[in-house]
């Protein structure tokens, strides 16, 4: 339990206060501080970038947001292109400096005009995700491409993304397969794994789980988190010509864990949380959970949520549970957004208020939760916050029963028995007309 407790602590610390192993070659690739310090002060430009990366990183000294800041400040001011796109990132991030994503922009444009593959891979990243501008997918993709064309390999994967996922641009399987395998080729361990994906998949391409076994394993040698997660996920299901091997997928799976991949966290708390191939721990089931929750995954989030509901592990105690439910639920993951609904209907931890219940629980049923579904039946039927309506009651009960929710079922059963049967008719045209809403 205090290991437990400790590697939680950990976290929320963001491992900044805990011991670290580090390999004598990692120690090696270090930069020597003291000397970049004595360049940087004698105005050496490159010097300034490179100290001020350094404690952005955390690496050869311990991170200062605000030394990071002082000197990719000064070398941004000469009109250093690499230190215009560091800078940014400070900005983007809130690092050192107030958020302040115009300034990011501002700044990621600076270097990219000068042709600096991160300057211009950041503006397209902007653009991809709206920050600090009107989300354009195609715009992002034209700066994808300037850097990717310089072997930028994160603009290559977004851009294979892009392509993959008909985003800003028409669908090109054929193009997106071309970039995985640039990407793969330059030693990217998320090209590899995309590979993985298509090949396993065979979305665009043949099939051949042979081939994806092949690459989700280079995937996971270079420590990518996907290959990893896919390795542990082979094992566990016994696919790809594997035989199940529940030792093999845990050892896989603590390798992502190890590497603070949010899916092997979850993975390794599933294992010690249901018992699978070992017995259940409780409290090292909560250290993953809470470790993938302050990642900011939603199922994690929801996880430890439902450990403090319950008293899993600690003491029940339902603010901490409406906490990290919230958090979920604010991520629009319909399971969370259900839980925020129930503890509002129920007044667990929280004034119990049917508006807000119902506001969450349409929420997480017209995404096809189960849950959900079943108690905005529960709210229909007995005209908690709205007024009582039976067929809209029993179209939820028979939707959540359909997705084998018992509750649901005994509901659906015991409604409408004491419903017309023209009732029950257009409540199950109801049912059937019902197409869940993908957030």
């Amino acid at each position: 339990m205090k290991s437990a407790i400790l590697s939680v602590a950990c976290a929320l610390l963001a491992l900044t206060a805990c011991p670290a192993s580090v390999s004598a070659a990692e120690n090696a690739a270090r930069p020597d501080i003291a000397s970049l310090t004595q360049k940087a002060e004698a105005g050496d430009v490159r010097a300034m970038t490179d100290l001020g990366k350094a404690y952005y990183n955390g690496e050869g000294v311990e991170r200062d947001y605000d030394l990071a800041f002082k000197w990719l400040d000064k070398a941004a001011a000469t009109g250093d292109a690499q230190a215009q796109a560091d800078l940014g990132d400070l900005y983007v991030t809130g690092s050192g400096v107030p958020e302040d994503a115009d300034m990011a922009m501002k700044l990621y444009r600076q270097s990219a005009v000068q042709n600096n593959a991160e300057g211009q891979y950041s503006v397209g990243w902007m653009y991809e995700t709206g920050k600090g501008v009107v989300k354009d997918e195609a715009e992002a993709a034209r700066w994808y491409k300037l850097a990717a064309d310089q072997d930028f390999i994160f603009a290559i994967n977004h851009l294979a993304d892009l392509y993959y996922g008909g985003r800003g641009l028409a669908r090109d399987y054929a193009e997106a397969l071309r970039l995985y395998r640039k990407s793969a080729d330059l030693g990217s361990g998320y090209g590899y794994d995309a590979l993985g994906d298509m090949f396993d998949d065979g979305e665009g391409i043949t099939q051949d789980p042979a081939k994806a076994l092949d690459y989700y394993k280079k995937a996971a040698d270079l420590g990518n988190c996907g290959g990893l997660y896919a390795m542990g996920r082979i094992y566990e299901k016994g696919r790809n010509g594997q035989a199940q091997d529940l030792a093999q997928a845990r050892q896989w799976y603590q390798k992502a864990a190890d590497r603070t991949c949010e899916y092997g966290q979850l993975a390794i708390g599933r294992f010690y949380d249901e018992g699978i191939g070992m017995e259940t721990d409780a409290g090292e089931a909560f250290k993953y959970y809470a470790l993938a929750a302050m990642q900011g995954n939603s199922i994690g989030q929801l996880k430890l949520g439902s450990s403090y509901f319950y008293g899993d592990f600690l003491p029940r105690d339902y603010g901490q549970a409406f906490k990290w439910y919230q958090m979920a639920a604010d991520q629009a993951y319909a399971p969370g957004q259900y839980k925020i609904g129930y503890m509002y209907a129920k007044g667990y931890g929280v004034k119990a208020d049917y508006a807000q219940a119902l506001n969450w629980l349409k929420l997480s049923a017209v995404q096809g939760d189960d849950g959900g579904e079943y108690q905005l039946g529960v709210m229909y039927e007995n005209a908690l916050g709205v007024p009582q309506d039976r067929k809209t009651a029993l179209m939820w009960y028979l939707l959540s029963a359909a997705q084998d929710n018992e509750d649901a079922r005994k509901a659906a059963e015991s409604l409408r028995i004491r419903m017309s049967g023209s009732d029950v008719r257009a409540a199950q045209a109801m049912a059937a007309d019902f197409k869940p809403v993908k957030d």
